[in-house]
C-alpha cells in the first residue's frame, strides 16, 4: 500500500483558497444542503472563539491529534450522498 500524502494537512482553510485562486485551480465553495443542522457547526463555532482568544489552536489540536489511535472495534457510520 502507497502512504497518502497530505501536503496542505498544516494549512489553513483561508490560504489554501487563497492558493486555489492565485494558481487559477478549479475548487468550488458549495454547502451540503445538511450542513446548517449537523453537530459539526457547534463545534466549528467553538474553534472559531478558541482561535480568536489564541491564534494557534487548531494547529495545537492537529498536532495532538495524531498521536491519538481509533480502536479497530468503533462502530462507523455510512455516509450518504449530498
Amino acid at each position: 500500500a502507497v502512504a497518502r500524502c497530505k501536503p496542505l494537512r498544516h494549512a489553513y482553510e483561508k490560504e489554501i483558497v487563497l492558493y486555489a485562486y492565485f494558481k487559477g485551480l478549479d475548487y468550488f465553495s458549495t454547502e451540503c444542503v445538511y450542513a446548517p443542522h449537523a453537530y459539526r457547526g457547534h463545534a466549528r463555532s467553538l474553534l472559531k472563539d478558541l482561535e480568536a482568544t489564541r491564534a494557534s489552536t487548531v494547529a495545537a489540536l492537529g498536532h495532538s491529534g495524531r498521536r491519538l489511535a481509533v480502536a479497530s472495534e468503533v462502530a462507523t457510520k455510512t455516509l450518504g450522498a449530498c
